[in-house]
């Protein structure tokens, strides 16, 4: 359950999928002044279970995921009409009253309880077959670019900071200066990638093997994930260090000069593990163990479910 945004959805498909079964999308449009109130009050009355436009209409589901603002009240509807179905909430609903047996919450948020499950890194859809099949798909170029090939995943701005020109410059000087020559690159941005990094990136790596994509068709972000020897990240966004650590490969990190306050705190974590290192250390390829958050997420949830099938 989810309001459409595609982060908050496809963390929830990502812990369904591993749970099996069928899975169904129910997406809220709450108006107000009902929105206003969330995610605190409750549901407008046309969109409560027993009317025939809900999105809560059943048959009632065994599970429920939900993630997003807008969706805490909607859970919390649901709970009520069917208090057998077990409920997760993904990240924090800022509120007591969730309607949820399980909350999960990335490592840097505060929320902490006694139903409260707390991950370094968070669900996303990277599963083993998913990473497997991603190696034979993509784009040509990228299967014919010499080893050994380095991933480069880059973010960009976000809500209150900039990924600003001297940090472009910095990330450029690296890729031209001090990655291995021998190296060929993959590159994907992201929609918040601002032109000036772009820029600085495509003059860097004019002189080597390189794939850039250019936001025409489908994004190989997948293919590059399960192709990459070496995997460099930016440090801005949770969802793509989740990703990128649930594959094999080392993990670089590259520090903006400004980026969320809270990620600094997950990624002093993530810094302990083997293989994960910031962008200034010497790039190596190698093997490391995936970092799956999100079988131990949906594991959680089986051990619930058998409780209530039991009770």
């Amino acid at each position: 359950m989810s309001d459409g945004k595609p982060g908050d959805e496809n963390q929830c498909l990502g812990v369904a999928e591993r749970l099996g079964g069928a899975i169904e999308i129910r997406r809220v449009a709450p108006k107000a002044p009902w929105v206003w109130a969330m995610p605190y009050g409750p549901i407008a009355p046309a969109d409560r279970p027993d009317k025939e436009s809900s999105p809560l209409k059943g048959p009632f589901p065994d599970v429920a995921i939900a993630s997003g603002r807008r969706t805490v009240a909607y859970l919390r509807a649901l709970k009520k009409a069917s208090p057998a179905t077990t409920t997760l909430f993904l990240k924090d609903p800022r509120t007591a009253n969730a309607g949820a047996d399980l909350i999960w919450v990335p490592f840097h948020d505060k929320r902490r309880g006694d139903n409260v499950m707390v991950t370094l890194t968070g669900p996303h859809r990277l599963s083993s077959e998913v990473l497997a099949h991603a190696q034979t798909t993509g784009p040509q170029a990228i299967h014919h670019l010499p080893p050994a090939r380095v991933a480069l995943i880059l973010g960009g701005d976000t809500k209150k900071e900039k990924f600003g020109h001297k940090a472009a410059r910095r990330l450029g000087h690296y890729l031209e200066k001090t990655l291995p020559s021998h190296m060929s690159v993959m590159v994907t941005p992201s929609r918040r990638t601002p032109p000036h990094v772009m820029s600085e990136v495509s003059r860097a790596l004019r002189s080597r093997p390189h794939w850039i994509w250019d936001g025409t068709g489908d994004n190989p972000y997948l293919s590059m994930l399960a192709l990459a020897d070496a995997i460099i990240v930016t440090a801005d966004s949770h969802s793509m260090l989740s990703d990128v650590l649930a594959t094999s490969a080392p993990v670089y990190i590259f520090e903006p000069d400004d980026y969320p306050a809270k990620l600094k705190v997950t990624l002093r974590q993530l810094l302990r593990q083997p293989f994960v290192h910031l962008l200034d250390s010497p790039l190596e390829t190698g093997s490391r163990a995936p970092i799956d958050s999100t079988e131990l997420i949906a594991d959680e949830l089986r051990r619930l479910i058998e409780e209530t099938q039991a009770g």
